[in-house]
């Protein structure tokens, strides 16, 4: 884990921050979700909505699942549809919009969006490879996830975590993908279940965390005998400012002073 490999290379609890990932706030403040964000998007506001994505380049085997889940999904009792991401893999944009799909399945397909969040809060639960970015973006929104992939080493951790976590899956079978999915949609409670547990593995708040860490080590580094961590006016007498937007919030950063002891390490 973080903790462990920091303190593995001498840190102390003192100097640890663990926050989470910074993502964008959109993520955890999207106005509509569920039918009123499917309607917006040009979708059945009634059906259950898979999202299928492969990252910004559309690679893996995303044809390959694409066509299993649509197939699984036609079987089920209930009328379904999938939003697919190809990124920027314009022949796949091309095959699958072209491509016929049964009838109880509407199928959208887009390229390069960058309205993943409008995405996110559409769906019922999410295909996608074990991409650090997306499993955060993903928890902050309750969504369940089915990782079809992952990177050996970089990415194992991510995968771990979503399983310990309870709130996903993990194969590279494009037809147990499927029928995980398929079951998800056909459990309501299921379901129900492992958006909370998405939601509560969320660190929404982790970009202002780890942007406020920064903040008191400036500030605490400005001022002459100034205690780490301390804040308020007199932690900011006589020291230069500039100032950060993370967000939609304004920060004013402390510009010189002494270097802060003990460092902290925020993720």
């Amino acid at each position: 884990s973080f903790v462990r490999a920091a303190k593995g290379k001498g840190l102390r609890d003192a100097q640890l921050r663990l926050h989470g990932l910074p993502v964008r706030q959109d993520f955890a403040e999207v106005r509509q979700r569920g039918a009123a964000a499917r309607k917006g998007l040009g979708l059945y506001p009634d059906r259950r909505t898979v999202l299928i994505v492969g990252g910004g380049d559309g690679v893996g085997k995303l044809a390959e699942i694409v066509q299993a889940v649509g197939e699984q999904l036609s079987r089920s009792l209930q009328p379904s549809q999938m939003v697919v991401v190809c990124g920027r893999n314009k022949r796949l944009l091309r095959q699958l919009r072209e491509q016929e799909w049964p009838e109880k399945v509407y199928v959208q397909v887009e390229g390069f969006v960058t309205r993943m969040s409008e995405f996110m809060a559409a769906s019922d639960c999410m295909v996608t490879k074990a991409g650090p970015g997306t499993i955060a973006e993903a928890s902050i929104c309750g969504l369940p996830v089915m990782l079809s992939g992952h990177l050996p080493g970089q990415e194992t951790g991510n995968v771990k975590h979503v399983l310990a976590s309870g709130f996903g899956a993990y194969s590279r079978n494009p037809r147990v993908i499927a029928r995980t999915v398929a079951a998800w949609l056909d459990d309501p409670g299921c379901l129900e279940l492992l958006s909370a547990n998405a939601r509560a593995a969320a660190r929404p708040a982790a970009a202002h965390q780890i942007v406020r860490d920064v903040v008191e080590l400036l500030d605490a580094a400005g001022a002459p005998g100034h205690a780490p961590g301390a804040t308020g006016p007199a932690a900011r007498e006589g020291v230069g400012t500039r100032r950060v937007t993370v967000g939609r919030r304004l920060f004013r950063l402390g510009s010189r002073g002494r270097r802060p002891d003990p460092p902290v390490l925020a993720v």
